[in-house]
């Protein structure tokens, strides 16, 4: 009798291992963009290549349009566990998070992989970075660049900086700072509301990127499009719980990581040819947009009109224990290393 319960315990063992091994974990995931355009893509390929790389052990639910919670709710919501995964974007935790947000400000010019790989090895390498985001309960997975920023506008636009005074500007992040400088009127929104914002008469211009124009279908309000010779922005992060991460096994934590990881070689490939595509749409399609650009003396002045925007910046790094200057150093000499890397090595997907 001991020997046939024996048996059948063991049998029963063997059967919950088994329903374990093909139990399906599933996280939940939030975007705050549109189920479109190259992001969303890249959004979609780390959903996949999760469940394939874990042979279906874990999938990814992925909510869009900020379906479980809006943009400026990202970090508290994903530090809580209202959602699992999703995407965090600096200019709406800027003060809580200051850190994410330093890739998100007028800093260096470079290549958007090149700014993908200087923030991805900051923030998987940096001792102080690490413990701030165990405080705030949250692992980090992967970057987002944006392609250079570009002013969208309908109407006249901006052909001068003296155009300024006086236009409303969807306030985006840090990089429209420089117009309410000069004298624009802000207008506090997130970049996924422009195009009701602008078709309703809120506001004249945004900040935004070519790829994203077309995507967003912002290319039928506007008329102008002036070149900011913006920086390359990395500001917008993956992250997931980390409880949530904790309670995968190793073996899917490294997939998690390394998923990652790849996905910056996937979307900037995307990026930089859906950013030349859209450029091209923009310029000669049914209805092309205007492009126009400032004088050299009015970039010198866009430059010195960003300053404010840093140094408030390095107070809200000061106010949760962080030296700015050091981190920015650090992250500066990163994109320096990686630039190297893009001139002798090349673009991942343009090596032979």
């Amino acid at each position: 009798m001991k020997t046939i319960l024996k048996t059948t315990l063991a049998a029963c063992s063997v059967s919950a291992i088994a329903l374990a091994a093909h139990a399906e974990t599933v996280l939940i995931a939030n975007e705050p963009g549109p189920n479109r355009g190259v992001r969303a893509e890249a959004v979609s390929y780390i959903a996949e290549q999760i469940e394939e790389r874990t042979n279906g052990e874990v999938r990814v639910d992925q909510n869009w349009g900020g379906a479980l919670f809006k943009t400026n709710a990202a970090l508290e919501s994903l530090s809580t566990g209202v959602a699992d995964m999703g995407v965090v974007i600096g200019a709406y935790a800027a003060s809580e998070f200051p850190e994410l947000q330093m890739a998100g400000l007028q800093l260096e010019p470079a290549h958007p992989w090149v700014m993908m790989q200087a923030v991805y090895e900051l923030f998987t390498t940096n001792e102080q970075l690490q413990a701030r985001m165990d405080e705030m309960n949250i692992e980090y997975i992967s970057t987002f660049s944006l392609s250079p920023g570009i002013m969208a506008c309908s109407g006249e636009g901006i052909r001068s900086l003296d155009d300024v005074p006086g236009t409303k500007f969807a306030h985006t992040g840090a990089s429209t700072d420089i117009f309410g400088e000069l004298g624009g009127n802000l207008v506090s929104m997130p970049i996924y509301d422009v195009y009701q914002g602008m078709e309703t008469g809120l506001v004249e211009c945004s900040v935004t990127y070519a790829y994203y124009t077309v995507a967003s279908k912002l290319d039928e309000l506007i008329d102008t499009i002036t070149d900011m010779r913006f920086a390359s922005l990395a500001s917008l992060g993956t992250f997931i719980n980390k409880d949530t991460f904790e309670m995968l096994t190793p073996e899917q934590q490294e997939v998690v990581k390394q998923v990652g990881r790849d996905t910056m070689d996937f979307y900037g490939e995307r990026l930089v040819d859906a950013d030349a595509k859209a450029v091209e749409s923009l310029k000669s399609g049914d209805d092309p947009v205007e492009f126009v650009e400032l004088t050299d003396a009015e970039y010198e002045k866009m430059t010195e009109m960003a300053q404010p925007s840093i140094d408030k910046w390095k107070a809200d790094m000061s106010a949760v224990g962080m030296d700015g200057d050091a981190m920015i150093e650090e992250l500066l000499t990163l994109i320096a290393k990686w630039n190297k890397v893009m001139e002798d090595e090349g673009l991942p997907w343009e090596r032979s």
